[in-house]
């Protein structure tokens, strides 16, 4: 189990470059996910959630990650094997934007 304080939360867009593309990942796609999504959690990683809009072949999901070296290893078969282009944005949940938000309105207050 990942501890809150070694993590960072990542949220993680993608979207094929073609249509033929997010088609033709759809057999794989769908194995995996029936597969349990194998390489969903591993030590220093773990996808919480994620949903796809598979019309327009992109989609949205969730991760913690101790680095992102983790986030690119989780999402280097999907580059290699189908070419997804992926935005990754380190993001913050609802309890560590409350944790933080009293020292980032103390140092605006200096300024």
């Amino acid at each position: 189990m990942l501890c809150l304080n070694s993590v960072q939360h990542y949220l993680i867009v993608w979207t094929f470059p073609t249509v033929e593309g997010a088609w033709e990942s759809c057999p794989g796609f769908a194995d995996y996910i029936n597969a349990g999504g194998p390489g969903d959690k591993f030590e220093g990683f773990e996808l919480k959630y994620r949903v796809c809009e598979p019309v327009s072949g992109s989609g949205v999901a969730i991760a913690v990650a101790s680095d992102i070296g983790k986030v690119w290893a989780h999402l280097g078969p999907w580059i290699k094997g189908y070419g997804i282009q992926f935005e990754v944005t380190a993001v913050v949940s609802d309890a560590e934007f409350a944790a933080m938000w009293p020292g980032v309105e103390a140092a605006a207050a200096v300024a």
